[in-house]
């Protein structure tokens, strides 16, 4: 009976043709046989080893790849094409420091020969690592394709632009470079992708800051010779971020681990030394505020957290917190105060958020907190308290509405005619909308609030033309002298009024 030879994974491989057999069936590297003779082990060459782990790379099967050039290797320890491809397998696995060490000894075996650093300098291209991979893709005498070379330019200037930006702290240009950088070629490095992390914690956007960290420690970074960026070596920047980001979002303790590391792995640089002794400050201010506000001493609770804002002035967590107290001092306008502060700098802070509606409630801003408690109960459909506060606060808002404040308008010549006269606020909705009536209330606070703006509402269905074939409903927009500044939904629509329709003093 002839044995059958199975490669690892069930596929059969052209490899069994160099196979050979004694007894009848042959056991080889990596293959198995059921025949019950006598099986003598015969073993693949390093050729055709490295061509199976080849196909597995191309199917991205990182582990059986690096599994075959590995028994290539174990043949041939001096290849250094086996080892150029057993970097490759480590890199699909996203074990980099690995990777590394793999293509310096293929260099090092072959020293006179271009193929290990030409790779070697598009990987390190693919990291960001831009000086380093010139120094390869340019090295005894070669130099890379027109494609290659472009692209190397391409990511240099991006980076070139992100490191102006950072300097003048233009948040949403660096996020902007550092996504084209990322699309021009560097699209795995880790210090890229903390850059946009870093973009998206200064333009308060946490929730995409903490996404983008995660993705950059995902791809494990660790520094090639001192890769630097905006001065600081690549693999520091990178706990740099995350260190910023954890204590944003109060991950207090996190964030001392995270910047510790920064500075072991970067203690020349004076970002990197500032902002240890900063989270420092921060958590031990934090610690004193949380135990004084534990046992009741909220005055002192708002000071400790006064100390750690000195230090870090955009921290949302010390705002709520210090926000908390003022609630607990019946201090409401305070209190407000330092939610919107916390919502400012974290606009999805939950916490924060239910504190700005309790607070509005006690304030009697009912306007303010039907617009808090209607975001809080499209994510918290279910809570009873907060369906509770929202129907208080619309009845009270209804209760003291202004009367006749704003002008229903169905004719589109006369719409027309009103917002080219001036600054006004147009409210579109269709009569069928339950939220129809409380939100009119709100337009009627608004008008009696800022008399100088001209408030009306368009029922889509009698004035389809009117509705400007708005699609999705209700829907605020702003007009000054016939054009219009601004769409905004009731959540940013006083913002809105204020920065577009009313002149500064």
């Amino acid at each position: 009976m002839s044995g059958s030879r199975r490669k690892r994974g069930g596929g059969r491989s052209s490899a069994d043709e160099e196979c050979s057999t004694r007894g009848g069936s042959a056991s080889v590297s990596g293959y198995s046989s059921s025949s019950s003779a006598t099986v003598y082990p015969v073993q693949l060459s390093p050729a055709v080893l490295n061509k199976i782990g080849n196909d597995c790379l191309v199917n991205r099967d990182y582990n059986e790849a690096l599994r075959y050039y590995e028994e290539a290797i174990a043949i041939t320890p001096d290849d250094c094409k086996l080892h150029c491809n057993r970097a490759g397998a480590l890199i699909g696995l996203m074990r980099y420091p690995e990777a590394m060490a793999e293509f310096e000894l293929a260099i090092n075996l072959a020293p006179r020969r271009y193929q290990p650093r030409h790779d070697f300098g598009l990987w390190l291209l693919s990291l960001g690592q831009v000086e380093n991979a010139t120094d390869h893709l340019y090295s005894l005498g070669h130099k890379p394709d027109e494609a290659t070379s472009q692209k190397l330019e391409a990511v240099k200037e991006h980076i070139n632009k992100c490191t102006e930006a950072r300097i003048v702290e233009d948040w949403a240009t660096m996020k902007i470079e550092s996504k084209a950088a990322f699309t021009s070629g560097a699209d795995s490095s880790p210090q890229l992708f903390a850059c946009r992390a870093e973009a998206h914690l200064k333009l308060n956007d946490l929730e995409y800051a903490e996404t983008w960290i995660y993705i950059a420690r995902m791809h494990k970074p660790f520094t090639a010779r001192e890769s630097k960026i905006f001065g600081m070596v690549s693999e520091a920047y990178v706990f740099f971020v995350q260190a910023q980001i954890h204590s944003s979002v109060g991950k207090f303790a996190a964030a001392v681990t995270a910047i510790e590391k920064a500075a072991q792995i970067d203690n020349q640089n004076a970002e990197v030394t500032d902002e240890l002794e900063n989270i420092r400050l921060v958590v031990e201010a934090h610690k004193h505020g949380d135990e004084h506000f534990c046992s009741e001493r909220y005055e002192q609770a708002c000071t400790s957290y006064g100390e750690g804002l000195w230090v870090d002035s955009s921290n949302p967590v010390l705002y709520y917190n210090r926000a908390n107290c003022w609630s607990k001092l019946g201090e409401w306008e305070k209190s407000l105060a330092d939610s919107n502060r916390a919502l400012l700098y974290w606009p999805q802070y939950a916490k924060a958020l239910h504190l700005r509606a309790a607070s509005n409630i006690k304030l009697k801003r009912w306007a303010d907190a039907v617009r808090d408690y209607e975001i809080l109960r499209q994510e918290l459909p279910r809570d009873q308290e907060v369906a509770a506060n929202l129907s208080h606060a619309r009845a009270e808002l209804r209760r003291e509405a202004p009367e006749g404040k704003v002008e229903l308008v169905s004719d589109v010549e006369k719409f027309q005619a009103v917002i080219a006269s001036g600054e006004s606020v147009v409210y579109f909705n269709e009569l069928t909308n339950p939220e129809c009536a409380w939100m009119s209330s709100v337009m009627d606070t608004l008008s009696a609030k800022y008399p100088s703006v001209i408030f009306l509402k368009v029922v889509v269905e009698q004035s389809r033309a009117a509705a400007e074939n708005i699609t999705t409903l209700p829907r605020f927009r702003l007009y000054k002298d016939g054009s219009r500044v601004g769409t905004a939904t009731l959540d940013v629509l006083e913002i809105m009024i204020k920065d577009n329709l009313i002149d500064p003093i």
